[in-house]
């Protein structure tokens, strides 16, 4: 931990942190000085391996529940008295194409993209409106500029994500709190490598000015550069974290 860090003794509360990039996030908080809340439906064993020593708490959460993203907010409110950072980065990502999407499927994936980032600001935004200060990163994805066939739900929950983060700017502003997403490109992580092909993978990375698939640290550092407080005049924008692989 570096006990020097502008984030020591912050709390940090991020979704989707048994793996991949949110796991990534966890550890890089902690090491910044956070005291990190790991939160996921899934098993978290690895990301508390990764934590040790430093201050954490683990939390089993579906995002997709009022009460159960409530509870998690009474359980920050009453153990750390506190909530400075959230990251929005749990996420459900389904490959069929429109031809084989169904509303329950489309509904399903919206859940877990769309709406639990709507349920967690609801839940933890009063803590931060409390203390006057907060940082908010919503976790979006490249794929949404740039249209390629497939993941039509992912996509447009991952788009409406980038809406909802300009619409809370407007609100959270005068309470000292920022909000942005990020558009990570295709990183090495389990979830968004599944089921492409090598040369799909190929002709991303070749867009882009480094020729390698990102790496889940590369997408952490920028997540820990807008929960600074040398970000304070950076909100509601969308950050493409992609080595220039897509622009605005």
């Amino acid at each position: 931990m570096i006990e020097s860090s502008p984030l020591a003794a912050r709390v940090a509360v991020v979704t989707g942190a048994a793996g991949g990039i949110g796991q990534e996030v966890c550890v890089d908080l902690a090491q910044r000085g956070a005291i990190v809340v790991a939160a996921d439906i899934r098993e978290l064993d690895e990301t508390r391996d990764r934590l040790d020593g430093a201050p954490h708490q683990f939390v089993s959460l579906d995002v997709t529940s009022r009460d159960e993203t409530a509870a998690l907010a009474d359980r920050v409110e009453s153990e750390l008295g506190r909530c400075d950072v959230l990251v929005n980065n749990a996420a459900r990502l389904e490959s069929v194409s429109f031809d084989d999407l169904d509303l329950e499927l489309w509904r399903a994936v919206m859940a877990v993209n769309l709406d639990g980032p709507m349920l967690m600001c609801k839940a933890l935004v009063p803590l931060m409106r409390r203390g006057g200060w907060g940082r908010i990163v919503n976790v979006s994805s490249g794929s949404v500029m740039q249209p390629m066939p497939g993941s039509i739900a992912y996509r447009a929950s991952k788009m409406g994500l980038i809406g909802l983060t300009r619409a809370l700017s407007a609100e959270l502003g005068e309470d000292g709190i920022t909000i942005n997403a990020i558009c990570p490109s295709i990183t090495d992580t389990p979830m968004a490598t599944a089921g492409l092909r090598p040369e799909h993978i190929a002709a991303m990375v070749g867009r882009q000015a480094v020729k390698r698939i990102a790496r889940a640290d590369d997408i952490s550092a920028a997540v820990a550069l807008l929960v600074s407080p040398e970000a304070r005049w950076i909100t509601g924008q969308t950050v493409l974290v992609n080595s220039g692989g897509s622009f605005l």
